[in-house]
C-alpha cells in the first residue's frame, strides 16, 4: 500500500497507539474526579498541556483541549457573531471556517483577494482592514494545495491598521510540521487538531491569548472543564497527542518530505502532457502538491489509483462531492478543475513508492483519456 492522504488523516505511529492502549488500561479515571485516582489523570492532562504550550511558545493556561481543529475554529468564530460586528477571511478558509462564517450572524464578512497560487494580497487585506473589523480568521497551511501564508506580514499589516483586531489562525497543517510558535506568529488564537501528526482522531487544541480570553465565550455549556468548551477530558487521546507531537520531532524529516515533494512533481511533469501544478514551489507545504490533470474526472483516477493499492485524494476530505471552491478561488482554468489530484506526504514514503505512482498515474491517465 502506497497512502498518499496523509492530509486527510495520518496513521498513528505505532507507539502512539501503544501508549493510548495501556493509559486506556491504566489511567481510566476521570481527571475532574477530587479522589487520588482521577488526580493522578488529572496529573497527566497536565503535562500533556505542559508540553503543547512549549512547543508553542504559549502559557499552559492558554492551552484548551477540543475535538479538534473544527471545534477550535467554530469556537473562536462563534464568539465574535453579532449583528454589530466585521469579519475578514478569505476564500481559500477549510470548511469548518466557510460555513461557520455562513451560517452566523455577521454585520459583514469580507473576503480577502489571493493570486493564482493562493497567496493572500496583502495591499487587499489592508483596505479591508479598518477601525470596525472584530475578527480575522485565516488559515495558515492551505489543506488542499499547501500555500503558506506570510503570517508575520499579514499580523503587522493588520496591527497597523486596527491593533485591536482578533487574529485567529487555522494551523491544521501546520503544527508538527512549521514553526506555530504564537509569540512569532503574533496570532491571538490558533487552531489544530492531532490526527493530522500520527495522532489519534478526535482529540485537537486551541491556543488563546490569555490577554484576549475575555473576547471568547463558552461553545458548550456543562461542566465547562476546559472554560470554552464542556464534557469529560479525553484523557488518553490528549495524553497520545502529546506523545505524538513529541515523536513528530524525532521521526518527521521535512528535508526528505521537500525531496519526495519534488521528486514527484518533476516525475509527473516529464512523464505527463497536459497538467497544471496548482501548489507553489516556494512558500508552499512540502506535505502537499496538488497537481490538475486535463481531460480527466479525479474521482475515476482515484478509484482506478485505489486498484493499485494507492490512496490519494481529489481534495479535502471534508469538501466531499461538492464544487471545489478552491480551485475556484485561485482561477484554476475550466478545463483541469475535474482533474485535481491531491498528493500528500509523509516520512513513510520512498522514492521508489514514488516511481510505481507515476507509472501507475501515467498508464491510467492515458486510460482515461482515450474514453473522454
Amino acid at each position: 500500500m502506497i497512502y498518499l492522504d496523509n492530509a486527510a488523516t495520518t496513521r498513528m505511529y505505532d507507539e502512539v497507539i501503544d501508549i493510548e492502549k495501556e493509559f486506556e488500561r491504566n489511567y481510566f479515571a476521570n481527571p475532574s474526579a477530587l479522589h487520588s485516582f482521577g488526580m493522578e489523570v488529572e496529573e497527566k492532562v497536565k503535562e500533556s498541556r505542559k508540553f503543547i504550550a512549549d512547543y508553542i511558545g504559549s502559557d499552559e493556561n492558554e492551552i484548551f483541549f477540543t475535538k479538534g481543529a473544527t471545534e477550535s475554529n467554530n469556537i473562536i468564530i462563534n464568539s465574535f457573531k453579532s449583528s454589530e460586528n466585521t469579519a475578514i477571511t478569505s476564500k481559500l478558509e477549510h470548511a469548518s471556517v466557510i460555513d461557520t462564517f455562513n451560517n452566523t450572524q455577521f454585520k459583514e464578512v469580507k473576503l480577502v483577494d489571493n493570486d493564482n497560487f493562493g497567496f493572500i494580497d496583502i495591499k487587499n487585506l489592508e483596505n479591508l482592514v479598518d477601525d470596525k473589523t472584530n475578527l480575522i480568521s485565516l488559515i495558515y497551511v492551505q489543506n488542499e494545495i499547501g500555500t503558506i501564508q506570510n503570517v508575520k506580514k499579514i499580523n503587522e499589516v493588520i496591527r497597523n491598521k486596527n491593533k485591536n483586531v482578533f487574529i485567529h489562525l487555522d494551523a491544521t497543517q501546520a503544527l508538527g510540521k512549521i514553526d506555530c510558535n504564537v509569540k512569532n506568529l503574533g496570532v491571538d488564537a490558533l487552531s489544530f487538531s492531532s490526527h493530522k501528526i500520527h495522532g489519534p482522531k478526535g482529540i485537537g487544541g486551541l491556543y488563546i491569548n490569555k490577554k484576549k480570553l475575555g473576547k471568547i465565550k463558552t461553545y458548550l455549556f456543562g461542566g465547562r472543564q476546559e472554560l470554552v468548551s464542556s464534557g469529560t477530558l479525553n484523557a488518553p487521546a490528549i495524553y497520545a497527542f502529546y506523545k505524538a507531537l513529541s515523536l513528530s520531532k524525532e521521526k518527521e524529516d521535512i528535508d526528505y518530505v521537500k525531496k519526495l515533494n519534488l521528486y514527484l512533481r518533476n516525475k509527473v511533469m516529464d512523464n505527463i502532457e497536459n497538467i497544471h501544478v496548482n501548489s507553489s514551489i516556494e512558500n508552499s507545504s512540502p506535505y502537499i502538491l496538488n497537481i490538475s490533470f486535463e481531460k480527466i474526472k479525479s474521482e475515476i483516477l482515484l478509484h482506478m489509483l485505489e486498484e493499485d493499492k494507492i490512496y490519494i485524494s481529489s481534495g479535502s476530505a471534508c469538501s466531499k462531492g461538492k464544487d471545489n471552491r478552491i480551485l475556484d478561488a485561485i482561477g484554476l482554468d475550466d478545463k483541469y478543475k475535474d482533474g485535481s489530484i491531491r498528493f500528500s506526504f509523509s516520512s513513510d514514503i520512498s522514492f521508489e513508492d514514488l516511481d510505481k505512482v507515476v507509472r501507475s498515474l501515467k498508464k491510467h491517465v492515458e486510460e482515461i483519456r482515450m474514453v473522454f
